[in-house]
C-alpha cells in the first residue's frame, strides 16, 4: 500500500521562519524562499521505519496577494512566483487578497500590509479534505497556533476518519518565533539548515525575467554554510 500525501504550506509563515532561522536581519528579500515542491517532496520522503511508501499527490499553498491597484510591483512579482509554481501540475496556490492600513498606497511607512482570512482557508480546506478522505497523510507547515484546533480534530479522529496529520517546522539558530504548530501527540518533521539549504530558491521575483520552462523538480544538493 502506497500513502497518499498532501502537503499544506502557510506560505508567509515558512518564509518568515525560514529567514529567522537561516538568515540575519539584513538578509536580501528572497533568503527564505523555497521550491514548494521540493519542500513537499523532502516531507513525504521522511518515513519512520515500518512505516507504509509515501507519495506525494498534492501541494496546497496559502498565502496572501497584493492588490494590483495598491501594489503594482509586489502584484507583479507574485504573479512571477506563481506563474513557476504553476508549472507542476500538483501544485496548487490558494490566496487572499492583502489588507493595506489606510494611506499605504501614498507611501505611508507605518503598518504593514496584512493577511487576512489564510489561516481560515487552510483549515477549512484541511479539515474537508480530511472528512472527505481527500489524503492519507496531511503535512501542515506553519508555526500559526490558530491552525491547532484543526490539527487536533484530525488527529483525534485519526480511527474514524481514517487519516493522519503531521506538522513540520524548521529547525535553526537564530530562531526568534515558535516554529510549529503545537499540537500534543502530533508528529513534526523537524527541517535542519542543510536541508534548507538544499530547498532554495534564489529567484528574485521582483525582477523581470522570462518564466522557466521546466515542468518538474530541480534537485539540489544540500549547500554546507560557511
Amino acid at each position: 500500500m502506497v500513502e497518499q500525501v498532501a502537503v499544506f504550506l502557510d506560505w508567509q509563515n515558512v518564509y518568515r521562519r525560514a529567514r529567522e532561522s537561516f538568515h540575519d536581519v539584513y538578509a536580501d528579500s528572497h533568503c527564505g524562499q523555497v521550491v514548494p515542491l521540493d519542500l513537499a517532496l523532502c516531507l513525504t520522503e521522511q518515513v519512520a521505519d515500518g512505516a507504509p511508501a509515501r507519495e506525494l499527490s498534492e501541494v496546497r499553498i496559502y498565502r496572501g496577494m497584493p492588490d494590483q491597484a495598491v501594489d503594482p510591483q509586489g502584484y507583479a512579482a507574485f504573479r512571477r512566483q506563481a506563474t513557476r509554481w504553476a508549472l507542476n501540475r500538483k501544485v496548487s496556490l490558494h490566496a487572499r487578497k492583502l489588507r493595506y492600513p489606510e494611506g499605504w498606497s501614498r507611501g505611508w511607512a507605518g503598518e504593514a500590509p496584512r493577511e487576512k482570512g489564510v489561516d481560515v482557508a487552510l483549515a477549512v480546506d484541511l479539515v474537508t479534505m480530511a472528512v472527505e478522505r481527500k489524503f492519507d497523510t496531511a503535512i501542515v507547515m506553519s508555526s500559526d497556533q490558530d491552525l491547532a484546533p484543526a490539527v487536533e480534530f484530525i488527529k483525534s479522529r485519526r480511527t474514524s476518519l481514517g487519516v493522519r496529520v503531521e506538522v513540520a517546522a524548521w529547525r535553526g539558530d537564530y530562531g526568534r518565533s515558535p516554529n510549529r504548530i503545537t499540537a500534543p501527540g502530533v508528529y513534526c518533521h523537524w527541517l535542519d539548515q542543510s536541508t534548507y539549504w538544499g530547498l532554495m530558491d534564489e529567484t528574485d521575483y521582483n525582477l523581470d525575467t522570462d518564466p522557466p520552462s521546466s515542468t518538474g523538480p530541480v534537485p539540489r544538493p544540500p549547500r554546507p554554510r560557511f
